[in-house]
């Protein structure tokens, strides 16, 4: 006589752990996270709303549930995107800082200094480009009238400045150069960074828009990089019986 067998699947669902509805909801959030940089790299969003387009059913969908379990966590598509968005401010993970971080840690330096800027802005605006969290962080710019908007972004700005900055300031070290009177590292950093953000902006209208830059030299120079140097440049002088040159 053969004994009934139960199917697998019984036994597994009896053997998992169910998930708590805080668990739930913070599925459910990193898929709206999800739809939020596809949308953001893709440019289909409108600029001003950068959660907006993320509905309660795209993400149902996609996280292969019915609406009403949604709803059951929130009561409108308004709850979902007021949590959406302390989400994204809470885990920091879709501001682009990761790339940056990347870039930091694969860097090698090299003894000539503007070489070592100019191959790390390279470098840099190839990371960031093409990177959904960055545009996403730039499409978080819509809500600048949140305080806590404000302030997670400029935590976040400044903790990817605290990462490039050793690269900037050993390449002034090897360059002899020193920043002028009136301004800082940090001055330079912000100009740098609104560079950045601008030209990926443009990239992303269209590439031809920063195309790399054929100069004496032969190497390569992204527009970003040699945007970047000019500014060095001008924030920047020759310490005196330094032993930088141009």
């Amino acid at each position: 006589m053969m004994r009934r067998r139960f199917p697998p699947v019984a036994h597994e669902v009896a053997a998992m752990p169910r998930r708590t509805k805080d668990q739930r909801r913070d599925d459910y959030l990193d898929v709206g996270a999800e739809l939020v940089a596809e949308t953001a790299l893709a440019g289909g969003a409108d600029p001003g709303l950068a959660l907006a387009h993320v509905k309660l059913a795209d993400v149902a969908e996609r996280a292969g549930v019915t609406k009403g379990a949604l709803y059951h966590l929130w009561p409108s598509q308004e709850a979902f995107w007021k949590d959406l968005l302390h989400h994204l401010l809470g885990e920091q993970r879709l501001f682009g800082a990761n790339a940056i971080a990347a870039v930091a840690e694969r860097f090698t330096p090299i003894e000539d200094g503007r070489a070592a800027l100019r191959s790390f802005g390279n470098l840099l605006f190839d990371a960031t480009r093409d990177d959904p969290t960055f545009f996403t962080r730039i499409a978080l710019f819509s809500y600048l009238h949140d305080e806590t908007v404000r302030a997670a972004l400029d935590t976040e700005f400044r903790d990817s400045i605290h990462l490039v900055l050793p690269q900037v300031e050993a390449a002034l070290e090897q360059m002899g150069r020193r920043m002028r009177d009136g301004v800082t590292v940090w001055d330079f950093a912000v100009s740098v960074g609104a560079l950045l953000e601008g030209l990926c902006l443009q990239y992303r209208i269209d590439p031809s828009r920063t195309p790399d830059l054929d100069l004496d030299d032969g190497a390569r120079w992204s527009l970003f990089a040699a945007g970047a140097d000019g500014l060095l440049l001008a924030f920047t002088e020759l310490v005196p019986d330094g032993r930088g040159g141009s």
